[in-house]
């Protein structure tokens, strides 16, 4: 693959300044000195050539940070930590150093590089064997040169690594409904009927449509009620304080035993869509599926991906739903 060129506009780009500092020359350097590692790589095969040069950067950045201490890779694994008590997502970091440059951090780069989010969604296999081929090349470079790399007084933007307030959103408690509840007269309704159950199951459209305007009494409309789901089928709802949420298709997923829609290939095929696609399924009914066991065969799309959601999924939604982690 033919190489883009790295500038130094593109260096400062990346780190949100107009003006040059002393160690800007050294870790552009560093970040053409990896382009022609990226490049060999059948990783980055059928990749944008910028997508390299991002690559190239985002590794400079970190191999930045990890020297001088501060930054955004600072604030995200401190953050991580925090929120997860381990160093990283995905890896074991059985030799971790804190205040080192560290192999599992650069195979998290590369996942980080070789993963898009909607709408171009890509989610990379982070124990991929060339991913791994490819980190310990690249660390080697950045360990034969770590003695020299100049510490730098001015901090990356501490939002290069993630979203700030993804990070910072805390995981909120459920919503869920006690005897002393304020509730919306439609979550009463659905859990009077429910039998104080939160989830109910509509395998079609007709069948929702019936408990929308009988159960809960909503009024009828010429072209239907909700008509834009007509041609949807598995729904969910979930009752809660905050009132009644929907999700449409969400219901072949949820193994559960009151649910006629249920379908273990299309769980374990597209189960992942709920956890990555913003919009696919509402933030308060994917975590109770998770915090009661009913989205147990919902898997990544590759070897070994159903152990990765099912271990991580809260930071894979955090990271890959945005706003829509813990939005309202």
């Amino acid at each position: 693959m033919k190489t883009p060129p790295i500038y130094m506009k593109h260096w400062l780009e990346a780190n949100g300044r107009t003006r040059t500092m002393p160690t800007d020359a050294w870790y552009l350097d560093f970040a053409r000195e990896a382009m022609p590692l990226l490049a060999t790589s059948s990783l980055f095969a059928g990749h944008a050539p910028e997508r390299l040069s991002k690559t190239a950067l985002t590794l400079a950045l970190y191999f930045r940070d990890a020297i001088a201490q501060s930054g955004g890779w600072k604030t995200f694994t401190s953050r991580y930590r925090a929120l997860y008590g381990h160093p990283l997502p995905f890896y074991a970091c059985e030799t971790y150093i804190d205040d080192e440059i560290n192999r599992d951090d650069v195979r998290f780069l590369l996942w980080k590089a070789l993963s898009s989010r909607h709408p171009a969604f890509r989610f990379q296999d982070p124990y991929d064997k060339e991913l791994t081929t490819l980190a310990d090349r690249l660390y080697g470079t950045m360990d034969e040169r770590f003695e020299e790399a100049p510490i730098s007084e001015t901090p990356s933007l501490r939002s290069w690594m993630m979203d700030t307030e993804a990070l910072d959103t805390p995981s909120a408690p459920l919503p869920e409904a006690t005897p002393d509840s304020s509730l919306t007269k439609d979550a009463e309704r659905c859990l009077r009927h429910n039998h104080g159950y939160p989830l109910l199951y509509f395998a079609t459209y007709e069948e929702l449509h019936a408990f929308l305007t009988g159960t809960l009494q909503w009024e009828e409309h010429p072209d239907g009620v909700l008509a834009d789901l007509k041609e949807e089928r598995a729904f969910v709802i979930y009752a809660n304080t905050k009132g009644m949420l929907l999700a449409p298709g969400a219901g072949t997923c949820f193994r559960d035993p009151r649910n006629p829609a249920y379908d273990a290939r299309t769980a374990s095929a597209e189960g992942y869509e709920l956890f990555c696609l913003p919009g696919r399924c509402p933030f308060d009914l994917l975590k109770y599926g998770m915090h009661h066991g009913l989205l147990p065969d919902a898997a990544l799309p590759f070897e070994g991906g159903k152990e990765v959601l099912q271990q991580h999924w809260d930071f894979i939604a955090r990271y890959f739903l945005g706003e829509y982690y813990e939005g309202d």
